[in-house]
């Protein structure tokens, strides 16, 4: 046999046994196929058959004065949500970093909540404490000042800007917590030495030097405005307020028929404003850092700032009643009642209501099984494509990293469409419309950068040295990767897989548009109660799924104490440690892809 077919049958062979091409063939299929379904979608005139290419629709969209009318609106209320809640979430990370304020160590305990639930629940549980009529706001502003004092209407303009900012400052303290933790104090020091008052020395030389951090978290808090839909939905369309994503539904589910490429034309311009963002807030992470690093002592420094920390402690109060305790307490008060506004005569009829209901039974069974499969398969992939992303440096390694985050630049909805146009335009994949199948791969792809975020960080803290040898022991790839990496990060991958099961309970916008007729989804019944007029039985059944996800997290922390306890590592390895955010002692250099996998880590349900 010649030197050459040798030579080119290990070419042969190293092409086939490369796992990164068969990862690669994966994210173009999940991640790229339904952006440009989308955009193909935009030119067709129907949704299925055999149809002409036409820009009629494309043009008439474009061309349309509501179309600019829905995009300045959107504009408008998407600036005015960041500047309120970066403003708020940056005196929470100011305060915890910097101050000895009582009550300081709830803040994070109280945004790591915020987080965690559902965007769903604040829509329709700020739907009811801002409701002009029943609203508890409104019965406690009665109460002290008279009936005219019911001034407080959520579903308006400012009601959507205010429940969108009231979650998303959570996220934003996370994101910042970071470069104020890692600041170097020996600047503010240097100020106050020459003369400088606290209040100068902050906005004078520590905000600058936070700058690059916080205007690129405040694009990133744009994007995930422009691409929530839960509240817009729930909160701006009666009132006859409309966004983008609401708009894109709107096409959607006209009386007369889906207008498919109405739609997509609007869903590409969507697509177009949320890519440019990213370039720009890339651009602006990628050309600078976002802290100023100095010695250690120089850092973790706490002042006492006086009269202030009351003014703080009590921000910190007032923000747990509007994020936590009056949404909880205006949900169960809902539950309990024969009929909205009712001020006596509670009782559990609403919750036997819906453990009587067959459908509602099913929808739970349904949604708790499509997320805890599609969670696992989330999870599972993420870990399988960040390790053929590592396993060889190349540009099908960077194709697989970053296709991952095409879904920042696709809002739930037009995700959706997209999945939809794809499995509508394959004939092998008819068969799975309005099926769980269908459903299940949209919010696979929606908690994807969710689960690469939970396994990425743990990931990088495995040296490629434990595989090796493992391989030299005469393991193969796939037990290296099962038996040793996924054994060490097993805590973080039970963390990812829990925060992407409540992300898909909770989520709206893909079920609402791929769920179908006979494939109950329980965020969907939700909403359909809730706009039916069934209000305390929708927020009985929303109690009973926030008493499911502590259960849920219970159980999570327990298995992860047995985990820890039973999975003990290898010799000479420690497994990887998941937190939270950055240590005070621990440095903090961003880049932005790391920036942008946080975000969807923390968020989206935020997004959906």
């Amino acid at each position: 046999m010649s030197d050459t077919l040798v030579r080119s049958r290990n070419r042969i062979r190293a092409v086939v046994t490369n796992p990164q091409i068969t990862a690669v063939i994966v994210c173009v299929v999940c991640f790229v196929a339904p952006a440009v379904m989308v955009i193909r979608g935009a030119f067709r005139t129907a949704a299925v058959g055999q149809t002409d290419w036409t820009t009629e629709s494309f043009l008439s969209v474009l061309t349309r004065p509501r179309t600019w009318d829905v995009v300045w609106t959107t504009v408008g209320m998407g600036l005015v949500t960041v500047l309120v809640s970066t403003l708020v979430a940056a005196t929470f990370a100011a305060v915890y970093t910097r101050t000895r304020t009582p009550l300081r160590t709830l803040i994070p305990v109280i945004m790591g909540i915020v987080v965690a639930t559902p965007g769903l629940f604040f829509a329709i549980s700020w739907g009811l404490l801002g409701n002009p009529r029943i609203g508890l706001i409104n019965e406690g502003l009665a109460a002290l000042f008279g009936e005219a004092a019911r001034v407080v209407n959520m579903e308006s303009w400012w009601g959507v800007v205010f429940a969108s900012a009231i979650r998303l400052v959570a996220l934003q303290f996370f994101l910042l917590l970071g470069p104020f933790l890692a600041m170097d104090n020996s600047l503010d020091e240097a100020a106050r030495m020459s003369g400088a008052s606290p209040t100068r020395a902050f906005f004078q030389i520590q905000l600058p030097v936070l700058l690059p951090a916080i205007s690129g978290v405040m694009i990133l808090v744009f994007i995930l405005f422009l691409e929530s839909f839960d509240v817009a939905q729930i909160l701006g369309v009666p009132a006859n307020i409309y966004v983008i994503p609401t708009e894109i539904y709107a096409y959607l589910s006209q009386s007369t028929g889906p207008q498919y490429a109405h739609a997509s034309t609007l869903s590409i311009l969507l697509m177009i404003i949320l890519f440019a963002l990213v370039l720009v807030q890339i651009r602006i992470l990628g050309r600078r850092s976002f802290t100023t690093v100095g010695g250690k002592e120089a850092r973790g420094l706490l002042r006492d700032v006086g009269k202030w920390k009351w003014l703080f402690s009590g921000l910190i109060v007032i923000y747990a009643l509007l994020a936590t305790v009056l949404p909880s307490i205006q949900l169960v008060m809902v539950s309990l009642s024969p009929f909205l506004g009712a001020t006596s005569g509670y009782s559990l009829r609403n919750y036997e209501a819906v453990l009587g209901d067959s459908r509602m039974i099913e929808a739970y069974g349904n949604t708790a099984a499509i997320a805890a499969i599609g969670g696992l398969l989330a999870v599972t992939a993420s870990m399988i494509l960040t390790w053929t992303a590592r396993f060889r440096a190349g540009p099908m390694a960077r194709i697989i990293e970053f296709s991952q985050w095409i879904g920042l630049a696709m809002p739930g909805l037009v995700l959706a469409l997209g999945v939809l146009w794809l499995f509508l335009g394959l004939p092998f994949l008819h068969q799975f419309y309005g099926t769980p199948i269908i459903l299940m791969f949209a919010l696979f792809i929606i908690t994807m950068p969710i689960a690469s975020q939970a396994t990425r960080g743990a990931m990088a803290q495995v040296p490629r040295s434990l595989e090796e040898a493992a391989w030299t022991s005469g393991a193969s790839k796939a037990k290296g990767l099962f038996m040793i990496v996924g054994r060490l990060i097993l805590p973080s991958f039970v963390s990812g897989w829990v925060l992407c099961f409540v992300i898909i309970c909770g989520t709206l916008s893909a079920p609402l548009l791929l769920a179908g007729p006979q494939a109950t989804f329980l965020s969907v019944e939700v909403y359909k109660l809730y706009t039916e007029g069934r209000a305390p039985v929708a927020a009985a059944a929303f109690v009973l799924l926030i008493l499911g996800f502590a259960a849920l997290y219970l159980l999570a922390t327990l298995l992860r104490l047995v985990i820890r306890r039973l999975a003990l590592p290898p010799r000479g390895a420690e497994p990887p440690v998941p937190t939270l955010g950055p240590t005070p002692s621990t440095p903090v250099e961003a880049s932005a892809t790391q920036t942008l996998a946080t975000s969807r880590a923390a968020l989206k349900g935020s997004r959906r």
